[in-house]
């Protein structure tokens, strides 16, 4: 092994860059960088050529914007699952899906079709979810929250944060609740115990279906009163 390969092979990265550099901006001689860093000159030349490579790229054109990335096969199947995704996740408006179908596809679709898919899965949705096996959940989180001032009815697992119910309904007293309780109850729902807020209609409900399950308040409504006083 010669001892310029050996002093060369010991260079950092960052003085290897400053020759490259020098190289190419022709700033000092080829002879004069070799004798400086006590190195070949083809490992000089060596240095250029990477930093002209690296200065290449960086400057290249990058590839045009209409060049094809890939070919999607669209189908009736994918343009239904197109809706879900467009309502569900991006929370599109009916008409705001009706929109997107006429500008990017040129597609005319009414917005009775958005309605009509979204309908038809939701009753499948529901055939699944009134099939699942509710008896795993020991501990059950429920509450009430609000959907255009109407009341819906939440049940959560505590362990893997299934929801096992989310109905919307006209009121949330003692019968609608101990209604939906015994729905769920037909699935295998025994937990140990719930959590609740304080709701006389929920805890009613409950004590009504499931007299033995103890009902324990929840954390947060506690410490929201603590600091409103």
């Amino acid at each position: 092994m010669s001892p310029s390969f050996s002093i060369a092979a010991s260079l950092s990265p960052e003085i290897r860059q400053d020759i490259g550099i020098q190289v190419i901006s022709r700033s000092q001689p080829i002879n004069h960088l070799a004798a400086t860093h006590q190195v070949s000159r083809k490992f000089i030349y060596q240095q250029g050529d990477k930093a002209q490579q690296a200065l290449d790229e960086s400057f290249a054109p990058s590839p045009a914007d209409d060049e094809v990335l890939f070919h999607l096969p669209v189908t009736k199947n994918w343009l239904y699952q197109l809706i879900l995704g467009l309502v569900l996740i991006c929370h599109s408006s009916y008409r705001n899906v009706v929109e997107l179908f006429r500008d990017l596809f040129d597609m005319s679709i009414s917005v009775g079709t958005v309605h009509n898919r979204l309908q038809s899965t939701a009753e499948k949705a529901t055939e699944i979810n009134q099939s699942q096996d509710l008896a795993d959940i020991k501990v059950a989180l429920q509450d009430e929250i609000f959907q255009a001032n109407k009341p819906v009815l939440v049940g959560v697992d505590a362990a893997s944060t299934y929801c096992y119910l989310l109905k919307l309904v006209a009121h949330r007293d003692e019968d609608t609740w101990g209604w939906h309780f015994l729905d769920v109850m037909a699935q295998g729902f025994e937990p140990d115990y719930t959590i609740a807020d304080g709701g006389s209609g929920l805890r009613a409900g409950q004590k009504a279906a499931m007299p033995e399950t103890p009902c324990h308040g929840d954390v947060f409504h506690i410490q929201q009163e603590s600091l409103s006083r």
